[in-house]
Parts: structure tokens; sequence; C-alpha cells
């Protein structure tokens, strides 16, 4: 019998940059200054957080009680890669919780938040 080669392939993964809280708080402001200048995400997007080296963007859906509770849905990730936003991917998440990361949404970040700007299919 012949010799079996293996069926999976080994794929590099660096780790993700760890972020100081003034790190975050820098990004963070920096994303919305971008995002005030862009109409579309301006309309969509109600908050954005960062969490660990991750961007989220989300639309506010609609107000569920008169408390003041609102429902909320992701519209949208960013990837970061480094510190100064110079290599970032941008994130979908599709109907089944499943991020996906469209292969050409890659770049710097204020070239990542205009792709979600101007890309009505995925966002």
């Amino acid at each position: 019998m012949g010799s079996r080669k293996s069926q999976y392939i080994w794929v590099y993964q660096p780790q993700p940059p760890k972020f100081t809280a003034g790190e975050k708080a820098r990004v963070l402001e920096e994303v919305k200054k971008i995002i005030q200048h862009l109409p579309k995400v301006l309309q969509k997007v109600s908050r954005a957080e960062m969490r660990a080296n991750r961007i989220y963007l989300y639309e506010l859906a609609e107000q569920i009680k008169a408390e003041g509770e609102y429902l909320e849905y992701p519209y949208a990730r960013i990837t970061l890669q480094d510190a100064q936003g110079d290599n970032c991917t941008v994130d979908w998440q599709r109907h089944n919780s499943r991020w996906v990361t469209p292969p050409q949404y890659s770049g710097t970040l204020p070239e990542c938040i205009k792709n979600i700007e101007n890309d009505a299919c995925w966002f």
C-alpha cells in the first residue's frame, strides 16, 4: 500500500497585538472622526466599541421597551493587526453569526471604513 498523505494544511496566524487602554481610546476616537465624514456609515452605526484587537460597529435596530432598551445588531467588524491602524481587515457577519472576511477588504483603518461606506452588497 502507498503512504497516506496528510489532509491538513498548516496556516500561520500571528498573535493579535495587545492594546493598552490609551491605544484603544486613540483608535476609537480616530474611528469616530472618520465616521463623522461618511454619511451612510454615520446613518447606520449607532455605537462603536473595541474588544481585544477588533472594532465592532453596531446598528440600532429598534426600541424594545419603553424603559429605553434597544436592540442592536453587529454592522461590521474591523480587525487590527497593529496599533497604528496600518494593517486592518473588514469583517461582515453572516445570518448564522459567523464572521466572514471578504478578500478585497484590507488596508489601513480609513480605507477599511471607506470600504464599508462604498459597498452596499455586503454592508
